[in-house]
């Protein structure tokens, strides 16, 4: 599937210095503010690179099947909702709201032919309906410093790229390359030092990908913990930060800068040093997720299930255990979230 994966980074490479441009003269930059770390005007919306370069290689790949337009459409819509927050702004509420409604429009698309019992039905559709929205809005709250989202979504698609492979789910392993590909065609321009930001027609699309493909690898009856394994640390990160901003009784839908971390490059680490630090959380759950491919009896799934809870224990500790290890200096680049 390597020529998929090319396509995606060939046309995201290309198409970005194009889509700046557009963006510096219509003037649509992330200005520096009072929660963010870059100092000069930084061009925002340059996800939409990464949605033209997916969308291309999924247009011309055959093996997405009947895939194809559920993953293109689904995540077109997030990603437009995106680009109009990044041109006019939506106000948060109103935004979720859309956010819903874009979900529960696609979810004809998504369950169509399910089987089973109506019940499980009924609870895989819901369920369906709020991973969506969880974690598109997850995704999003994580493209906060240079690199990470990239980081992210290059490695989930790798991980079900392997997975995909070895277990012959197709739509899996070509989406996979594909935001492989975007992912990695975006990255030179937004790490280690940003030129550009996704924004949130860029975050919007790579979410929405990637929830879809979660779907996908579940409906495909294979391990949860497989599928699921690449996204828990941007989950976990939201969760965390969402909950104790609900217990201390702060705003929860208002901008800031408490995930995990945001709270490590505030305790001086370098956007390359916690882009780092993330993927390497990133690689450990999806590796460790990826056993219960050979391992399917009871202790050794526990064992599996237990050590992704370490990980992610360890990683929302981590600003505690380890922000007094002294790290480079912090260089300029997008802190807004």
């Amino acid at each position: 599937m390597i020529p998929v994966a090319l396509i995606a980074f060939s046309v995201t490479l290309a198409a970005c210095p194009a889509v700046i441009l557009v963006l510096r003269r219509s003037e649509v930059l992330d200005r520096p503010g009072s929660r963010s770390s870059h100092d000069t005007p930084i061009p925002r919306g340059v996800g939409l690179a990464v949605a033209l370069g997916g969308i291309s290689a999924a247009g011309l790949s055959p093996g997405l099947s009947n895939w194809r337009v559920p993953l293109v459409v689904v995540s077109a819509a997030f990603g437009l909702l995106g680009l109009v927050e990044d041109l006019r702004g939506i106000p948060s509420l109103q935004r979720l709201l859309a956010q819903g409604l874009i979900a529960v429009a696609a979810l004809p698309l998504l369950v169509q032919d399910l089987s089973g019992p109506l019940p499980w039905r009924l609870l895989f559709t819901f369920g369906v309906l709020l991973w969506l929205v969880s974690y598109v809005n997850a995704f999003n709250f994580m493209d906060g410093i240079n690199g990470i989202s990239a980081v992210q979504a290059a490695v989930a698609g790798a991980s079900w790229w392997a997975i995909g492979s070895a277990e012959g789910a197709t739509t899996l392993q070509v989406g996979g390359a594909i935001v492989v590909g975007a992912a990695a065609g975006f990255a030179p321009f937004n790490f280690p030092r940003a030129r550009a930001f996704l924004g949130d027609v860029g975050s919007y699309f790579l979410g929405a990908w990637l929830a879809v493909l979660v779907v996908v690898g579940l409906r495909a009856g294979l391990a949860v913990e497989a599928v699921v394994a690449p996204l828990a640390v941007a989950l976990t990160d939201t969760l965390w930060t969402l909950v104790g901003r609900v217990r201390r009784g702060a705003n929860w839908h208002q901008p800031h800068r408490e995930h995990v971390y945001q709270r490590l490059v505030i305790a001086g680490w370098s956007h390359t040093a916690t882009t780092l630090f993330v993927g390497s959380f990133v690689i450990a759950c999806s590796g460790v997720g990826a056993m219960t491919l050979v391992i399917s009896a009871f202790p050794g799934r526990l064992a599996v299930d237990l050590t992704i809870a370490a990980l992610l224990v360890a990683y929302v500790l981590s600003p505690r255990l380890v922000a007094r290890v002294p790290m480079s200096p912090r260089p300029a680049g997008r802190g807004h979230r």
